[in-house]
């Protein structure tokens, strides 16, 4: 619990801080919200399309008119090594090619640009001779120019010299630099005057920008389904290029397969003469020595021998086509090849049996039985090829690929990127952070002291006030903040500031109190005024003097025109009576500064002043002396001789150590014996110190 309230606590002074420094934080947004707009308008508006293709595992057809030989071709292909073949140079290279790819012609206007008004140009070729214009040095871009709103244009060099004029749908060719350019315009869109920048990728490169434009993953998970997705600022070209990409993959998946078949068959059909060649020698063989020997009857017996070779040497040829085929799939030690060479050499142990058969019969039947083998054996060899070769050339014709298209690429008219109010959204955030950075840097490198306690550990002096942050006008029109808001927080503080002061003074005799500040802008007036005013509630009759002779500004305070004052009556140019102004506070009168005299600070330290201040004592009970900065003038040191309590303010977590003892050291030099305390103004009460609390109205 103490340490959620911890976290709670810094929190809320991470906040208060970022909100004190408004001036940083609010910049900061704006820059930001501003660039994040600028971002959103400059990004071009980006298209994604997609389409959908399948996968099959095996082609169905084929394996139908194949039968056995189906499987020799069967694609078990995963959806990674799929993808991998879509990604490859072979299939995005073609796309590249075929949809112009190379080229690119990129508007250049920036009012244009940002108000989504481009036009477009697309090229359909762009040869130059960049060899001679590299050796040259004039390497660059090269610019096209509409001329009118038909397609005409004018094309520029890199030197941005007109070279050529066309019109868009042919293709040109004119010398150039010793050589020749080519140039293809299919169409372009746009408004006269437009300007674009024409470039040729290399190869790789584009194939390298397409791929990151492009993207193809599986839908689902072992569902053979292959999305794929591509990105352009023109959604027409999207489809186009998608499309292309799509028909090119399943184009080339057929001409892979059909190109096994085609080998396949190639082979088949060189074997066939030669197993025919062997079927008719065999026959010829046969016929001869039936000539040869007469007709010889073949009993039941010899007969059944005959076909149960005859079975026996079809089934190790079915048996060895097989192995063959699991050997192109597995290793020679695999189980299935194992299988398949047992049941072969049964099969050649039982025909071996049937040798003891052949030979219990005649010679001239055995001589009949092997040669009629021989035929019959070419027969199925010869058959069983003629029907492969036919089956072969069937799927050849009908071969479909293991890829079907299931949807092609469709024009879309929402862009997918940018997305303007996510772009503005993290810009301000991103200025939120940036400006609370630079507020922490600022809160961490800050040499300015906060705390009264090390104050007046280093300085000695006591720390009688601490005013809290508010109404920076000591007055609210030409009342004091102390007349019209009595229970303000600040006022408080100033209340504390006057029981310290009142205990301080000696005895009860007319007292003088020099209010100075370190630097322009610490507030002294502001206590100053509250301060008399605060005295004078009490029934004292006080006189508040502005004796900041170059800048004072007490006249404005309280509604005074300005005119003669205090410089006047130290040059003896007015009677003191005369500048001495009654307030809306009883008992309080104020005397102002007066019109700048040429020497204040002579005038501060002349006896005449000295004298004035003596004879203020005997007609008012309070004098206070509002005086200028310390810093920069010695005003505040001769204005504060005749003072006999000094009070220095100082702002918060404003000045260093050093400076605040510096300050003190030299308001004390004339007057070493005065009673001097420290004010801090506007300070920064935190949460435990129960600020916000009125005693007024606790």
């Amino acid at each position: 619990m103490a340490t959620k309230k911890k976290e709670e606590a810094e929190l809320s002074e991470l906040l208060r801080d970022l909100a004190k420094n408004w001036k940083i934080m609010l910049p900061c947004i704006i820059l930001a919200g501003i660039i994040g707009v600028f971002v959103s308008m400059w990004i071009r508006p980006i298209y994604k399309v997609d389409a959908l293709l399948q996968i099959e595992s095996k082609n169905n057809k084929g394996a139908s008119m194949m039968n056995g030989l189906g499987g020799l071709f069967a694609t078990n292909s995963p959806a990674e090594t799929e993808i991998e073949l879509i990604k490859s140079r072979q299939v995005m290279g073609s796309a590249v090619e075929k949809m112009n790819l190379l080229y690119y012609a990129e508007p250049k206007n920036i009012m244009d640009r940002l108000l989504h008004r481009e036009g477009r140009m697309d090229i359909s070729n762009f040869e130059v001779p960049w060899d001679s214009i590299v050796s040259e040095n004039k390497y660059g871009p090269w610019f096209a120019v509409l001329t009118d709103s038909i397609g005409s244009y004018d094309l520029y060099d890199q030197d941005e010299k007109k070279v050529f004029s066309g019109v868009a749908g042919q293709t040109f060719k004119f010398p150039y630099a010793g050589d020749s350019v080519t140039i293809g315009v299919l169409d372009i869109k746009g408004v006269a005057g437009q300007k674009f920048e024409i470039t040729k990728k290399r190869r790789l490169d584009a194939i390298g920008d397409f791929r990151s434009a492009f993207d193809v993953a599986e839908r689902g998970k072992k569902t053979g389904i292959l999305e794929f997705s591509y990105m352009d600022i023109y959604p027409d070209r999207a489809v186009a290029v998608l499309n292309e990409v799509a028909s090119s993959y399943l184009r080339q998946n057929v001409e892979e397969r059909n190109a096994e078949a085609q080998k396949t068959l190639e082979f088949l059909e060189k074997q066939l003469p030669d197993v025919k060649a062997q079927m008719d020698s065999s026959l010829m063989n046969l016929n001869a020595y039936r000539n040869q020997v007469g007709s010889v009857d073949i009993n039941a017996e010899t007969r059944l021998v005959l076909e149960r070779r005859m079975r026996l040497q079809q089934d190790i040829l079915n048996l060895q086509q097989k192995k063959q085929e699991a050997i192109r799939l597995f290793h020679s030690e695999h189980p299935t090849v194992k299988t398949l060479e047992d049941q072969e050499a049964a099969l050649k142990r039982e025909l071996g049996g049937t040798s003891s058969q052949v030979k219990k019969l005649p010679a001239t039947q055995q001589e009949v039985l092997k040669l009629q083998n021989e035929v019959e054996l070419t027969k199925v060899m010869y058959t069983t090829m003629l029907n492969n070769i036919q089956q072969l050339r069937l799927v050849s014709a009908g071969e479909v690929g293991s890829v079907r298209i299931v949807d092609f690429a469709e024009i879309v008219t929402r862009p997918t990127k940018p997305k303007p109010k996510m772009i503005v959204c993290v810009a301000l955030f991103l200025g939120f952070l940036l400006g609370a950075v630079l507020v922490s840097f600022k809160t961490r490198f800050s040499n300015g002291v906060k705390s009264a306690s090390f104050i007046e550990k280093e300085t000695g002096f006591t720390v009688y006030a601490k005013v809290p942050k508010g109404n920076p006008s000591g007055t609210k029109g030409t009342r004091p903040l102390a007349v019209v808001e009595p229970d303000d927080v600040a006022v408080e503080s100033l209340r504390a500031l006057r029981s310290s002061l009142e205990f301080s003074m000696m005895d009860d005799s007319a007292s003088v109190i020099g209010v100075s500040g370190l630097i322009p802008g610490v507030g002294k007036s502001f206590i100053s005024v509250n301060l008399a005013a605060l005295f004078a509630g009490m029934g004292k009759k006080v006189l508040l003097i502005d004796a900041d002779l170059r800048k004072g500004r007490l006249h404005k305070e309280f509604g005074i025109k300005r005119g003669d004052g205090f410089s006047q009556v130290l040059l003896k140019a007015v009677e003191p009576e005369k500048v001495i102004f009654p307030t809306e506070v009883e008992n309080l009168f104020v005397i102002p500064c007066g019109n700048v005299p040429a020497n204040p600070a002579e005038l501060l330290g002349s006896k005449r002043y000295q004298e004035l201040i003596e004879n203020f004592k005997s007609q008012y009970d309070l004098i206070i002396v509002d005086t200028p900065p310390i810093m920069l003038v010695t005003d505040a040191a001769l204005a504060c001789r005749v003072a006999a309590q000094i009070v220095m303010v100082i702002e918060y977590n404003k000045h260093s150590i050093e400076a605040i003892q510096d300050g003190m050291g030299q308001i004390l030099k004339g007057n070493g014996n005065a009673h001097a305390s420290i004010v801090i103004n506007k300070y920064e009460h935190t949460r435990s110190e129960g600020f916000g609390y009125k005693y007024g109205k606790y």
